[in-house]
């Protein structure tokens, strides 16, 4: 218990959070509870993770990171040496534009005739920011409400839901399973939900299983959009990493996407810019103009000097070989983790795209002892499937954007901890 200006607080604290706090002044004591939808908002896995990280290096251990998704190369020097040219700029640090600067927007446009074959407007049909899990929550804050039904894939990127959750939607959860090559049954939805659906997410390639959709997939998704008033929100993270000769589309190549969606990209993964917080939205002019709208009153415009290492990544960079070479380091971690897997019989779907391993648990254990497992035996840190949702039970999720003597490592003992897990009790 402490006093501040008159006031005695005492927190109300279990170990990682702090629930409530006792304000007591003049005599007068009130309990403060924090909001409801901070309250029951479910664990963010990622968050565990890191805080599981800390803890164990802070005990002194040696820790393979394949657990979160942050590539450990680093970004482009051009992209660097642009961010320092345009930090001497004095203009670049006042305040920025909602949309993002023209140069910026102008650029984006310009990627996507070029890569996709689609015209976009950069005036109307492009915005900026601060990386795509902004977007991602500023759609569902944007256009959700109580009532509305946000309609999720199971497994997917947590903040999808959350993003929902916290603008008081209802959540409707489309299992993706290995027999439907991880693809929502959207003719499995019942109508009473389809009658309050509002936005639906997708993302291919995906995570965590690697899936990629077909185009017919694809075009079903634009008719049933249509026919339910239904907005797409399309997470595009992982255009630009793919495997075997697969290349990604995007969602607004096909005809009519434009009339029912956006779609998001971020440079954390293809460029080794996660911490520079860079992405955009394109599509539906409508869409992106609230998006604006809501951008206005919740944020403010992105760092002008991170937008122009934007506009060398996409001109100057994503032409070269970088994003292949980017795509061989993870294919060859792909295939050692793959092989090391077939050699001890352990069924792991290849992924076509994205940078993770979807890797089942052995029989008897849940993924999260599985996970707390291997980081307390091994070092080495797992995402725990049930953070993506409860077709995650029993799979855990390996990200391969530690470096590749790392990875190897890792993979060798997760190998060693299946087959001990594996072995029948006497």
């Amino acid at each position: 218990m402490r006093i501040l200006g008159g006031r005695i607080i005492q927190r109300v604290c279990t170990e990682n959070t702090c629930d409530a706090f006792l304000m007591c002044s003049r005599g007068l004591c009130v309990l403060m509870f924090k909001s409801s939808k901070i309250e029951y908002l479910p664990p963010n896995v990622f968050r565990r993770l890191e805080e599981r990280k800390n803890h164990a290096r802070q005990q002194g251990k040696d820790i393979i990171d394949c657990g979160t998704a942050n590539p450990s190369g680093a970004p482009p020097a051009e992209v660097v040496w642009a961010l320092q040219r345009a930090s001497q700029v004095s203009e670049n640090s006042h305040y920025a534009p909602t949309r993002g600067i023209n140069e910026f927007r102008q650029e984006i446009a310009n990627w996507y005739r070029v890569r996709f074959g689609v015209d976009i407007d950069p005036d109307t049909e492009v915005h900026t920011l601060l990386g795509s899990k902004e977007g991602l929550f500023d759609i569902s804050l944007t256009y959700l409400g109580q009532r509305d039904v946000a309609l999720i894939p199971d497994p997917s990127f947590p903040t999808y839901h959350d993003g929902a959750y916290m603008a008081g939607a209802d959540i409707y959860r489309l299992p993706l399973r290995k027999e439907n090559h991880y693809l929502p049954r959207l003719d499995n939805i019942p109508l009473f939900i389809l009658k309050r659906a509002r936005v639906l997410f997708l993302n291919y390639p995906h995570n965590p299983t690697g899936a990629m959709a077909p185009p017919e997939f694809m075009r079903d998704v634009i008719s049933f959009a249509k026919e339910h008033d239904i907005i797409v929100c399309y997470d595009n993270a992982f255009s630009e990493l793919t495997f075997d000769g697969n290349k990604a589309p995007s969602f607004l190549e096909y005809e009519g996407a434009k009339d029912v969606g956006i779609e998001l990209f971020t440079f954390s993964k293809a460029f080794n810019m996660s911490g520079w917080r860079l992405a955009f939205a394109v599509g539906n002019r409508h869409i992106i103009g609230s998006l604006v709208e809501f951008h206005a009153e919740a944020h403010t415009g992105m760092f002008p000097v991170i937008q122009w290492a934007g506009v060398t990544a996409l001109k100057d960079i994503w032409p070269t070989s970088f994003l292949a070479e980017q795509r061989a380091d993870y294919q060859r971690k792909r295939d050692y983790a793959l092989n090391k897997f077939a050699q001890i019989g352990w069924p792991v779907d290849k992924p076509a795209g994205a940078i993770y391993l979807w890797v089942p648990t052995p029989h008897g254990t849940t993924c999260e002892e599985f996970a707390d497992m291997l980081l307390d035996n091994y070092g080495l840190l797992v995402a725990p499937g049930i953070g993506f949702g409860d077709t995650g039970h029993g799979f855990i999720r390996i990200s391969m954007t530690c470096k590749l003597e790392d990875f190897k490592r890792g993979i060798d003992y997760l190998c060693d901890a299946i087959q001990m897990a594996a072995k029948p009790t006497t």
